[in-house]
Protein backbone atom coordinates (compact mmCIF):
# COMPACT_ATOMS: atom_id res chain seq x y z
CA UNK A 1 0.00 0.00 0.00
CA UNK A 2 1.51 2.92 -0.41
CA UNK A 3 1.68 6.82 1.19
CA UNK A 4 -1.67 7.60 2.63
CA UNK A 5 -1.96 11.58 3.21
CA UNK A 6 -2.48 13.26 6.30
CA UNK A 7 -1.10 9.64 8.11
CA UNK A 8 1.26 9.83 10.91
CA UNK A 9 3.14 7.38 12.48
CA UNK A 10 4.87 7.60 16.06
CA UNK A 11 6.24 4.40 17.77
CA UNK A 12 3.26 1.64 17.64
CA UNK A 13 0.58 4.41 17.03
CA UNK A 14 -1.10 6.01 14.23
CA UNK A 15 -2.79 9.49 13.82
CA UNK A 16 -5.04 9.99 11.09
CA UNK A 17 -5.98 13.60 9.98
CA UNK A 18 -7.17 14.19 6.85
CA UNK A 19 -8.59 17.35 5.75
CA UNK A 20 -11.25 17.41 3.09
CA UNK A 21 -14.28 18.55 1.94
CA UNK A 22 -16.17 15.10 1.49
CA UNK A 23 -19.72 12.95 1.94
CA UNK A 24 -19.85 10.56 4.36
CA UNK A 25 -19.11 7.88 2.40
CA UNK A 26 -16.49 9.61 0.89
CA UNK A 27 -14.91 10.09 4.71
CA UNK A 28 -15.46 5.90 5.32
CA UNK A 29 -13.73 5.23 2.10
CA UNK A 30 -10.62 7.68 3.76
CA UNK A 31 -10.61 6.21 7.14
CA UNK A 32 -10.74 2.72 5.56
CA UNK A 33 -7.15 2.88 3.96
CA UNK A 34 -5.48 4.57 7.13
CA UNK A 35 -6.83 1.38 9.05
CA UNK A 36 -5.75 -0.71 6.57
CA UNK A 37 -2.36 1.08 6.28
CA UNK A 38 -2.44 1.21 10.04
CA UNK A 39 -2.71 -2.93 10.11
CA UNK A 40 -0.44 -3.13 7.35
CA UNK A 41 2.34 -1.86 9.66
CA UNK A 42 1.40 -4.02 12.87
CA UNK A 43 0.32 -0.89 14.77
CA UNK A 44 -1.44 -1.25 18.32
CA UNK A 45 -3.81 1.40 17.63
CA UNK A 46 -4.89 4.40 15.37
CA UNK A 47 -6.24 8.21 16.08
CA UNK A 48 -8.82 8.91 13.46
CA UNK A 49 -9.54 12.64 13.95
CA UNK A 50 -11.79 13.92 11.68
CA UNK A 51 -12.31 17.71 12.52
CA UNK A 52 -10.53 18.44 9.21
CA UNK A 53 -13.27 16.81 7.30
CA UNK A 54 -16.32 19.11 6.12
CA UNK A 55 -19.66 18.38 4.40
CA UNK A 56 -20.39 15.90 6.74
CA UNK A 57 -24.09 15.32 7.93
CA UNK A 58 -25.25 13.87 10.74
CA UNK A 59 -25.16 10.29 9.90
CA UNK A 60 -28.67 8.30 10.34
CA UNK A 61 -28.61 4.34 12.19
CA UNK A 62 -27.79 3.34 8.79
CA UNK A 63 -24.76 5.22 8.53
CA UNK A 64 -23.52 4.32 11.64
CA UNK A 65 -24.28 0.76 10.84
CA UNK A 66 -22.02 0.93 7.34
CA UNK A 67 -19.03 2.74 9.41
CA UNK A 68 -19.28 -0.19 12.17
CA UNK A 69 -18.99 -2.42 9.07
CA UNK A 70 -16.15 -0.84 7.43
CA UNK A 71 -14.29 -0.46 10.47
CA UNK A 72 -14.49 -4.14 11.56
CA UNK A 73 -13.21 -5.04 8.08
CA UNK A 74 -10.97 -2.92 8.50
CA UNK A 75 -9.36 -2.74 11.36
CA UNK A 76 -10.15 -6.15 13.00
CA UNK A 77 -9.59 -7.49 16.13
CA UNK A 78 -5.84 -6.17 16.27
CA UNK A 79 -5.89 -2.56 15.99
CA UNK A 80 -7.45 -0.36 18.94
CA UNK A 81 -9.36 2.91 16.97
CA UNK A 82 -9.98 5.86 18.99
CA UNK A 83 -12.25 8.06 16.63
CA UNK A 84 -12.23 11.91 17.58
CA UNK A 85 -15.12 13.87 15.76
CA UNK A 86 -17.42 16.84 16.69
CA UNK A 87 -19.99 17.06 19.28
CA UNK A 88 -22.98 16.85 17.01
CA UNK A 89 -21.88 13.84 15.02
CA UNK A 90 -21.34 11.99 18.29
CA UNK A 91 -24.30 10.02 18.54
CA UNK A 92 -25.29 10.52 22.50
CA UNK A 93 -25.89 6.45 22.78
CA UNK A 94 -22.58 5.72 20.73
CA UNK A 95 -24.63 3.09 19.08
CA UNK A 96 -21.83 2.75 16.32
CA UNK A 97 -19.19 2.10 19.01
CA UNK A 98 -21.97 -0.62 20.45
CA UNK A 99 -21.95 -2.28 16.71
CA UNK A 100 -18.50 -2.24 16.34
CA UNK A 101 -17.72 -3.54 20.12
CA UNK A 102 -20.04 -6.20 19.42
CA UNK A 103 -18.05 -7.28 16.75
CA UNK A 104 -14.57 -7.79 18.57
CA UNK A 105 -13.54 -4.17 17.42
CA UNK A 106 -11.92 -2.53 20.86
CA UNK A 107 -13.25 1.43 19.94
CA UNK A 108 -14.26 4.85 21.49
CA UNK A 109 -15.41 8.12 20.13
CA UNK A 110 -14.01 11.32 21.53
CA UNK A 111 -15.05 14.90 21.18
CA UNK A 112 -11.13 15.68 21.40
CA UNK A 113 -7.54 14.20 20.75
CA UNK A 114 -6.78 14.32 24.98
CA UNK A 115 -9.66 12.11 25.84
CA UNK A 116 -8.50 9.93 22.65
CA UNK A 117 -5.07 9.99 23.96
CA UNK A 118 -5.86 9.07 27.22
CA UNK A 119 -8.26 6.10 27.03
CA UNK A 120 -5.59 5.00 24.40
CA UNK A 121 -2.72 4.80 26.54
CA UNK A 122 -4.72 3.66 29.77
CA UNK A 123 -5.94 0.34 27.21
CA UNK A 124 -1.69 0.15 26.62
CA UNK A 125 -0.84 0.16 29.87
CA UNK A 126 -2.71 -2.36 30.80
CA UNK A 127 -1.90 -4.91 27.85
CA UNK A 128 1.79 -4.13 29.05
CA UNK A 129 0.71 -4.92 32.81
CA UNK A 130 -0.78 -8.16 31.51
CA UNK A 131 2.27 -9.10 29.49
CA UNK A 132 4.49 -8.55 32.84
CA UNK A 133 2.08 -10.92 34.54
Amino acid sequence: MTGVKDFECVGTRAYYRPIAQVTFEQALDLMAVALKKARELGLVDIVVNTFGLTGIQQPTVFGRYSLATKVVECAGSSLRVAFVSPQDLIDPQKIGRLMMQNRGVDVDVFPNEPEALAWLDARLRRTNANREQ
